[in-house]
């Protein structure tokens, strides 16, 4: 079947590379058969005239993989059907595809081959920017959220958009998606304590990373030349907490300039940033769905909703969740949050984000 959507890239030589190296683990497709019993992961290329270099790149570092749990499919066939269609039969078979492509086309293909899951979806974008526009000028060029929102509103149930720099944002935009109830989050406030990403992110069921949302030193070739944004060593640890989600089940990397030279050192980025995907997705402590038995439970008074709030935390990963009051959600929810959010609630508050959780429930 993949061999009608694939257009596979010359084969590495492998013997150019140390033993320790991905080329000498990392499985390449070349239009063979493919036992698919032991891939986890599949790295593709969408649109990308560069893949080739890319794959140099990702195939210097150290292998972080037993032998056969990671393919290259190469590059996919420049027809978004041909994206859809690689990316649902590796979600049919429980492998995580990493998408690379230079722009955000292949976002909407990837929201879109989740369609006949027939379930609603948490989406975790990371930009320097909100791509969204509360009246576009075109509806043939609308920006990215414009475009899930449009035409995906059965799948898209909560966007969780992260890194977001004020002095390039519309105050409106912000205020519509704020209106909706979905999570923004300032580069700043992130910044200031990275851990929380990980909440953030861990509901999210799939991940679109922006290279623009890392400042321009560390990838000169992303779309925007940004003077702010992560650092090199923040995105990476921020890829990581994406893929340690055990509900995270496809990621695509993209805004970057395929022409711009700049010694590789954008590309040498994307690759690390794959690394650390690879390396956060076989550190999965697999706890979801998300079972209170095997749980600590906090109980938490709170005058604000006028109800307990149990909170929930894991003796296997140290990691928190909240269960929305039943008096508010009669249907049983757990939601990721953070010690920090426990300690919130414990001072009388009500956590931002159990707000907004209840909010879109209800």
């Amino acid at each position: 079947m993949l061999n009608d959507f694939l257009e596979p890239t010359s084969p590495i030589d492998n013997k150019s590379f140390k033993p320790y190296q991905y080329a000498s683990r990392i499985a390449q497709y070349q239009q063979q058969r493919i036992d698919l019993r032991n891939i986890e992961v599949a790295v593709l290329g969408w649109n990308h005239p560069n893949y080739t270099a890319f794959q140099q790149a990702l195939y210097r570092l150290s292998a972080n993989f037993k032998q056969g749990k990671v393919m290259d499919l190469g590059l996919v066939k420049s027809n978004p059907i041909h994206l859809i269609e690689v990316v649902d039969f590796l979600l049919q078979n429980s492998i995580l595809p990493i998408i690379i492509s230079p722009n955000s086309d292949a976002i909407p293909a990837q929201l879109k081959a989740y369609e006949q899951r027939h379930e609603l979806l948490n989406m975790a974008l990371l930009d320097s920017s909100i791509p969204f526009e509360p009246s576009p000028n075109s509806e043939d060029q609308q920006p990215l959220i414009n475009q899930l929102l449009s035409y995906y509103p059965h799948l898209l149930f909560h966007l969780n958009c992260i890194g977001y720099q004020s002095y390039l944002i519309d105050k409106n935009a912000v205020d519509f998606l704020e209106d909706k109830y979905f999570e923004l989050y300032r580069l700043g406030k992130v910044q200031h304590r990275l851990e929380e990403v990980e909440p953030m992110v861990r509901d999210a069921d799939l991940a679109a990373f922006n290279i623009n949302a890392i400042r321009c030193a560390d990838a000169p070739a992303s779309s925007y030349t940004n003077p702010n944004g992560f650092l090199a060593a923040e995105a990476c640890q921020v890829m990581r907490y994406l893929t340690m989600s055990d509900r995270l089940s496809s990621l695509s990397i993209y805004g970057f300039d395929t022409i711009i030279e700049d010694r590789n050192q954008t590309t040498n980025m994307i690759a690390q940033l794959v690394w650390f995907a690879i390396e956060g997705f076989f550190a999965r402590t697999y706890e979801y769905p998300v079972e209170t038995q095997q749980l600590r439970a906090y109980l938490v008074d709170n005058t604000n909703i006028n109800s307990a709030i149990t909170f929930y935390k894991s003796p296997k990963s140290d990691r928190w969740w909240f269960e929305i009051p039943k008096n508010l959600y009669p249907k049983h929810q757990l939601i990721a949050c953070s010690y920090a959010d426990y300690k919130t609630a414990c001072e009388g508050e009500l956590p931002d984000r159990l707000f907004n959780a209840i909010q879109r429930l209800s």
